[in-house]
């Protein structure tokens, strides 16, 4: 097949019957210009997407290493072996992008906890087994150790495929959708920014809302404990962090280090896009 378009050295995009496929192997995209053959020999991994898509993924690959693309797939094929309902596209889009942010923040040594890990065991076992599968593989290909929070933060990546595909209610869309759209004028007013709401950091952010709505819907009485790595996190983004405290003044809500940490996280992901 003739290359479309070059992602980098090691990923090419080609199409062939109306379908778009992006080919990930070392050096397939080196050398290579515009119209030319692509060596099939170099191919170790096939992604068939729809277009708007793999337009998605395409330009995700152009800024972070392909290797998080190949182990996202790993953990795909795995979850398609356990699960009944069919998987949209934009899983390999969120999840690639999940794990390569996973491993950075691992560097800086931020684990992010999830605090819908116990409903996400009991309610989603199966989602939640894939987590585990994840984590283990993670552990065992990046040689790092990685939080069990994570198990829950990648099943969530299921889980949301799962409501968006249903007629599942998860949250009242009206209020969920007026929620959201007056959190992102306070980002925005706030930090003088341009939110791109087709962005991945976009709907990462809006999908940890909606779990963090449904926390606070199940009015959780989990234990709330401090965490040392906020204070960290204040420091190096203090405008994040303000963004924060201001979406929990407008909620009326008390958010614990954890719930701070991780939404301030998100923020900055969205300050950084927006400048």
């Amino acid at each position: 097949m003739k290359i479309k378009k070059i992602l980098n050295n090691n990923a090419v995009l080609v199409r062939q019957d109306d379908k778009d496929f992006i080919w990930i192997g070392t050096g397939l995209g080196f050398g290579k210009k515009l119209g030319e053959e692509a060596d099939q020999d170099k191919i170790e991994k096939v992604f068939i997407m729809h277009q708007k898509s793999s337009e998605r993924f395409g330009q995700l690959l152009k800024d972070i290493p392909v290797k998080y693309a190949a182990l996202a797939d790993d953990i795909i094929d795995y979850a398609k072996q356990q699960i009944q309902y069919q998987l949209s596209d934009t899983i390999y889009i969120s999840l690639t992008d999940h794990l390569y942010n996973l491993i950075n923040l691992h560097k800086e040594g931020i684990a992010i906890s999830n605090k819908l890990s116990w409903e996400i065991q009991k309610f989603y076992p199966i989602e939640y087994a894939v987590g585990e599968y994840a984590v283990k593989l993670i552990q065992e290909k990046e040689q790092v150790n990685v939080d069990e929070s994570e198990i829950s933060n990648i099943a969530m990546h299921f889980i949301n495929v799962q409501i968006n595909s249903s007629n599942e209610k998860v949250e009242d869309i009206q209020s969920m959708t007026k929620k959201v759209k007056e959190i992102i004028g306070i980002i925005r007013n706030y930090n003088k920014i341009h939110i791109d709401e087709n962005s991945i950091a976009f709907e990462r952010f809006v999908t940890h809302l909606r779990f963090f709505f449904k926390r606070l819907e199940k009015a959780s009485t989990s234990s709330q404990k401090s965490n040392s790595l906020l204070e960290h996190v204040v420091d190096k983004y203090p405008e994040a962090y303000a963004s924060t405290r201001l979406i929990e003044k407008y909620l009326q809500v008390t958010m614990y280090d954890d719930e701070q940490l991780y939404l301030t996280l998100h923020i900055q992901k969205l300050i950084e896009n927006g400048k």
